[in-house]
């Protein structure tokens, strides 16, 4: 089969497939089991990746950030070089300032507590959500408590979602998981699954997923009445990758900075918009073939977004 068979034809890569895996079932495929939540059973894959996150040390990070006195209100660049200039360089100097001291008080409490969340906060009211020193502080705690997700759908909204992949560092590199919905009545303990996953001190990591993935997610959670929070810090490596290679590339897509930045070219890949074509023939069928390029799509978009990370992370200024 020709690796470009999905460019040229997806519909003659979902016969093939169909006919590969005719006699198959899902538990015939690598790494999959079935688990019980909550909310009842879903599939799971849990597969591994030898990669590790390139991230800055801490006492790099925190040099940058007490070190940028536009964190506190009312200091622009101009104000800020005239501080610098009459001895007020960090965080820790605005202390003695009579107009700024409860605001620079206040933000070195959440830098030296280590409240990743609260930091976050600070640092959005003063930038956008793409600015360079949300990188410096994901990296202030390292790297076990990112989480790089990635979701496929029906569509765009109001209907369900079918899969959720997630990746987590550990010293070996990256565990994935991913929770397949194998009917519509599962979507609900795929959701749970994914709960699972959270705790006071994690960052989403993902591409557009600040206006699709966690909105959507949400949107199913208010579906089947799942009360969680999912107010975590964020990094949408869309608009980072916008930010540092958009006048290098074609555009900043995930697999146009995959086959840029990192020379990976997959082969049998099923574009995203038929995601949902190739799903339904499956419920239809009950032939797992077509949801073999759906599972592996989805676990390599959140390789690759660790790939993404690590690099701009690389290309930091320090």
């Amino acid at each position: 089969m020709s690796s470009r068979l999905h460019e040229e034809n997806p519909q003659k890569l979902k016969t093939k497939l169909m006919d590969d895996y005719q006699d198959k079932k899902l538990d015939d495929l690598k790494n999959g089991k079935e688990i019980e939540t909550c909310f009842g059973a879903c599939y799971q894959f849990r597969t591994r990746e030898k990669l590790q996150i390139g991230i800055l040390k801490e006492k790099m990070v925190l040099n940058k950030i007490l070190t940028d006195l536009k964190l506190i209100k009312g200091i622009g660049e101009s104000k800020e070089e005239k501080l610098k200039k009459t001895g007020f360089e960090t965080l820790d100097d605005l202390t003695s300032h009579p107009s700024f001291r409860k605001e620079a008080t206040d933000l070195l409490e959440i830098v030296y507590n280590g409240d990743l969340s609260l930091l976050a906060s600070a640092v959005s009211s003063r930038y956008s959500p793409s600015h360079p020193l949300q990188l410096y502080i994901s990296c202030i705690p390292g790297t076990h408590n990112l989480l790089f997700m990635d979701i496929e759908t029906l569509g765009l909204k109001n209907v369900p979602l079918i899969l959720i992949g997630i990746a987590e560092t550990t010293e070996k590199g990256l565990i994935i998981n991913q929770y397949l919905i194998r009917n519509l009545k599962e979507e609900n303990a795929v959701l749970d699954a994914f709960i699972s996953h959270l705790d006071d001190d994690s960052v989403f990591v993902t591409f557009n997923g600040r206006s699709f993935d966690l909105p959507f997610i949400r949107s199913r959670m208010q579906f089947h009445g799942i009360k969680t929070k999912l107010g975590k810090p964020h990094l949408d490596l869309l608009h980072f990758s916008r930010r540092q290679w958009k006048s290098q590339l074609p555009n900043c897509r995930l697999q146009t900075l995959e086959r840029h930045l990192f020379g990976v070219e997959r082969d049998d890949d099923v574009p995203s918009s038929l995601v949902p074509d190739f799903y339904m023939s499956y419920l239809k069928t009950g032939n797992i073939g077509p949801l073999v390029p759906i599972i592996e799509h989805n676990k390599e978009d959140v390789i690759t977004l660790a790939r993404i990370l690590s690099c701009l992370n690389q290309n930091l200024d320090v």
